[in-house]
């Protein structure tokens, strides 16, 4: 009977083992249920919370929300650095223990313990080298260091307090196991978990300036254009100021300037330059301006007209090419006589009685303008005609003081002659050298200048 008993126990016991996953399973099922109703948004097994990021600059930390399980539960931080952990308490909670055969009652030795007091005992500040071994065991983390176990849980601090019993910080650690293994992985590796959290390095500030010509003559503009990326504030020196990421800006340099575009961003600053050389104008060379019709209209000059309309005729030159010609302002028609030089023709001008300005103007490509001005006096009655003299029929012409020299007659004689008969043209400037070059002398010459001139037909 004994052995029938026993074999019975061990079938108990058999079963009860075969079945205690499925038990188990159910219970972890019911447990996160429980948990997903206090929290709908705590992680999963499968999701690992990212911890927060402190010191990201200098000695980067992880810190988690915990519970510690040792002498007692308590809650607060857990600071994961490279070169160890810190344990800082927030608030703890003792468990009934039993000293020398005696448990506390209910109340007696389960309180909430005061900062102040033993709290700040619980928490603990252990370097890497220290740390023998960590594990996962039940859902929580287990550190050993120094002759102590503290059982760690990822669990957030809006479920502080929740956990102080040995099945409630079981099945806290079992409902958190994301969050302790990321905590586990974070003391394993720390770069890769800091990784995940860590912000992206600031894209690096780049900026680009140029000037568009390099070169100009002062009095001319040059276009400074520029760009950037990264940069959230960009000063262009001197003179400009503050200025859009990208854009221009048209300026008149009086001296030769470096300009300076200097962007500053999250990754730090970066300037660029460029230099714009500013040279002395070319000298403008002015048109030249000969006016034919009226005849002797010159720059302030007035000259007496017996006849309206009037047509203003010249001939206009400029070493740089043809220029634009205007009389008072309006267009006059042109013809070219070579890539320099060009005739021009008003159209009929109306004159009024007395005094009628004219202004002719020419501009050429350099923009030098030059300008003859005149007066047109028109008479109110036609003067009457005025006999002509009569010309001198004893006078010499060109031809025959020519054919004098080249007929031997000596330079001395031929200005006799031209003392005594006088002209009967009115010599130039190339007439005098057709007759040196025939062989008249200074006294020739001297006759000729001083012969009075013939009148005209």
């Amino acid at each position: 009977m004994y052995t029938e008993l026993y074999f019975r126990r061990r079938c108990l016991l058999l079963v009860i083992f075969l079945l205690f996953p499925f038990l188990n399973a159910e219970a972890l099922q019911i447990a996160r249920a429980a948990q997903a109703r206090r929290d709908p948004s705590s992680p999963q097994a499968g999701e690992a919370p990212k911890p927060q990021l402190l010191n990201a600059d200098s000695n980067a930390t992880l810190r988690y929300p915990v519970a510690v399980w040792e002498s007692s539960t308590s809650y607060g931080w857990l600071d994961v650095t490279r070169s160890g952990l810190t344990y800082t308490v927030v608030n703890s909670r003792r468990l009934g223990k039993t000293f020398g055969g005696r448990k506390f009652a209910q109340g007696e030795g389960q309180h909430l313990v005061t900062p102040a007091s033993d709290a700040g005992n619980e928490g603990f500040e252990v370097s890497s080298s220290e740390i023998r071994a960590n594990g996962l065991k039940g859902g929580a983390l287990i550190i050993a260091f120094s002759n102590r176990y503290p059982q760690i849980i990822y669990l957030p601090p809006d479920q502080w307090g929740t956990v102080d019993k040995p099945r409630q910080f079981q099945e806290a650690g079992v409902m958190n196991l994301a969050g302790t293994m990321a905590i586990q992985r974070s003391l394993q590796n720390f770069d890769a978990i800091l990784a995940t959290v860590q912000p992206p390095a600031p894209a690096s500030v780049d900026v680009s300036l140029h000037a568009d010509p390099p070169s100009v003559e002062k009095g001319r503009p040059v276009a400074l254009v520029w760009n950037s990326s990264n940069a959230t504030s960009l000063d262009l020196e001197p003179g400009v100021g503050h200025v859009a990421a990208a854009g221009g800006v048209s300026l008149l340099p009086q001296d030769s300037t470096n300009y300076t575009l200097t962007a500053s961003g999250p990754a730090g600053t970066k300037a660029a330059s460029v230099y714009v050389t500013v040279t002395a104008p070319a000298p403008v060379v002015l048109p030249t301006i000969v006016l034919t019709d009226p005849p002797a209209a010159g720059e302030g000059q007035t000259v007496e007209v017996t006849s309206s309309p009037l047509v203003i005729r010249g001939v206009v030159m400029d070493t740089s090419g043809i220029p634009v010609v205007t009389i008072n302002g309006k267009s006059v028609t042109m013809r070219s006589t070579s890539a320099q030089a060009a005739q021009f023709r008003s159209d009929p001008i109306a004159l009024q009685v007395g005094e009628n300005r004219f202004e002719v103007s020419a501009i050429n490509g350099a923009r030098g303008e030059a300008k003859v001005a005149f007066v047109a006096h028109l008479s109110t009655s036609t003067p009457k005609e005025q006999p002509a003299a009569p010309i001198n029929s004893k006078g010499l012409g060109k031809a025959e003081i020519l054919g004098l020299l080249q007929g031997d007659v000596p330079s001395a004689r031929v200005a006799e002659l031209v003392k005594e008969r006088g002209l009967k043209f009115v010599p130039t400037q190339d007439d005098l050298k057709e007759i040196r070059a025939a062989g008249g002398a200074d006294d020739l010459i001297d006759a000729i200048n001083q012969s009075p001139a013939p009148a005209r037909n």
